[in-house]
């Protein structure tokens, strides 16, 4: 079942590292991608609207130009002689390319002088609509029209005054002018046209000229002269600008694929970053969920063993409780082997008043005392055990009272004597001549003592390079105010990566079943709740000394 869970643990927490740093990127990207789609798309349509309003600026100039030309001649004219228009038409030829012929044409459309190409005779010089444009507004532009042998021509006139009658005189365009116009200042991928309304190609970069197909440009294009569009249907951009001049059209086409190859690197670039990313999200999930599962096994673990901790820490406290009971029913026959032992020297004193001066009983009596005597001894040394262990059984029942140290500490060097000498360890105690009393409950102290000797033995035993252990316990006044208790050893001392957590509970360096790592947690707790202050230094390899500040009472004769 726990594996299950794990597992499931470990994928949950995948996705969602996988998905709470994509997400936001894929809609960052999405969003700026769109963002910037549109800001190349409309790039691009200003791009082809600025080359539409240049073409159209340069064609209109261009017929501007012209019709200005032909109103610079007025004023030459006496009758409109072949002499004169040949010398017009020179005139004009040399300053603008692409002028065919001119004519004088009257108000009522009789042509009364021409100069041009001798096939057409002037024939071709029929009034139309240009006519009565040039006659009403002063100057007209047409759209092409195929003269004699179908040769393509568009008329520009202008109206002018001679013998204070109005007359329109009339010039041939070659349409080729408008194409080399529109070829000379064409972009690769970029088409270029000049329009009629009717949809009649008058020039266009590829060379095209009076192509009659409307369809040559989408539906689209007809309902939206004059701006710039993307034709989604057709794939093509256009951008479109009419001219002032006989209402021609300056059109550039320019298909998506050339009309977006300035976002293809940025495209490009995009959808590696966002592979790079997802590819550095994926593995940085795929990292993070393992340590996140390493993890939960190393708590699973410690958890495990801090359940098993508290089970023994358990199982010594019943033992505590067990002897700490054990302790008082002992006490007991305790007590009636006291009584009757010195009932037994009340009768040994009686038997050496008998014996009077009997060597020999004198001798059995003597011998019968000293046997009581090692009873009495052994009485009491029962009886301090038993009191030891009834006061640490207490040590959770605050009793505050005034503690000599130089009483008490001998005491509690008693309870580990015996195992002192055993590990065979030198232990060597200072005690100050001074009278040092702290105000503690005895019971606390004497466990935290007892706690810190203990560890102190087993810092000792656990030397392997053949140094004696040895064991120092000094008590001396630190200031006016404070006693500083200090118990040193010379075992292995604590590595600095334990020292942070020697004071945390369930925290041990002693092997399985040694230690429950209560005993420092619980110690310092202690120290703490009598206004104390419990603390250590170690050197590893050299050893560990542990101390334990407490206030100090003053003295009646301070």
């Amino acid at each position: 079942m726990r594996q299950i869970t794990s597992r499931i643990i470990k994928r949950n927490f995948f996705v969602a590292l996988l998905l709470a740093p994509f997400v936001p990127v894929v809609l960052a990207l999405g969003t700026g991608g769109y963002l910037f789609w549109n800001h190349v798309q409309q790039g691009g349509l200003d791009s082809l609207s600025l080359l539409a309003r240049s073409h159209a600026r340069m064609v209109d100039s261009y017929l501007d130009d012209c019709l200005g030309d032909l109103a610079l001649v007025e004023g030459r004219f006496a009758g409109g002689d072949k002499v004169e228009m040949r010398s017009v038409l020179e005139n004009l030829q040399r300053k603008r390319g692409g002028i065919t012929d001119v004519a004088l044409v009257d108000q009522n459309g009789s042509v009364r002088g021409y100069a041009g190409p001798g096939v057409f005779k002037g024939t071709h010089t029929v009034p139309g609509r240009w006519l009565e444009e040039a006659l009403e507004r002063g100057s007209s532009v047409s759209g092409v029209m195929a003269g004699q042998m179908g040769l393509p021509y568009t008329v520009i006139a202008r109206r002018i005054s001679m013998g204070g009658e109005p007359f329109v005189l009339r010039a041939s365009l070659d349409p080729e002018v408008f194409t080399r116009m529109v070829m000379d200042v064409r972009e690769d991928g970029t088409e270029v046209f000049l329009v009629t309304r009717k949809g009649e190609i008058i020039a266009g970069s590829e060379g095209q000229t009076l192509i009659r197909e409307r369809e040559l440009f989408g539906p689209a294009f007809w309902d939206r002269v004059g701006g710039a569009f993307l034709d989604d249907r057709s794939g093509a951009a256009y951008a479109s600008r009419v001219l002032k001049h006989a209402g021609w059209i300056v059109a550039v086409r320019e298909y998506s694929p050339v009309f977006f190859r300035t976002a293809d690197s940025t495209v490009l670039f995009l959808v590696l970053s966002v592979l790079c990313g997802g590819i550095i999200v994926f593995l940085s999930s795929l990292y993070l969920t393992g340590y996140v599962e390493k993890m939960l096994r190393q708590r699973e673990g410690e958890r495990e063993q801090l359940r098993e901790q508290l089970y023994r820490a358990g199982r010594l406290a019943e033992l505590g409780e067990m002897a700490a009971g054990f302790a008082h029913e002992i006490n007991n026959p305790l007590q009636v082997m006291k009584s009757e032992q010195a009932y037994m020297e009340m009768l040994l004193q009686d038997f050496r008043e008998r014996a009077g001066s009997d060597a020999g009983l004198l001798a059995d009596v003597e011998e019968m005392a000293g046997g009581v005597g090692q009873i009495k001894v052994q009485i009491d040394r029962c009886a301090r055990i038993t009191h030891s262990i009834l006061s640490f059984g207490r040590a959770g029942e605050v009793e505050v009272q005034n503690v000599e140290l130089g009483r008490f500490i001998p005491e509690v060097l008693r309870m580990v004597q015996k195992k002192v000498q055993l590990n065979n360890i030198d232990l060597r105690v200072a005690v100050a001549a001074s009278r040092l009393v702290v105000q503690v409950d005895p019971g606390r102290l004497q466990q935290v003592l007892l706690n810190l000797l203990n560890n102190a033995i087993h810092a000792v035993g656990d030397v392997t390079d053949g140094r004696t252990g040895d064991i120092s316990l000094t008590c001396a006044p630190e200031g006016s105010d404070r006693v500083r208790i200090s118990i040193r050893d010379n075992g292995m001392g604590v590595t600095p990566e334990n020292q942070k957590l020697i004071f945390t509970p369930f925290f041990t360096t002693k092997p399985a079943g040694s230690g429950t790592g209560l005993g420092l947690s619980v110690c310092h707790g202690l120290v703490d709740s009598m206004n104390g202050v419990l603390d250590f230094e170690s050197v590893p390899g050299r050893g560990s000394t542990f101390f334990i500040v407490l206030p100090r009472v003053p003295s009646p004769s301070a």
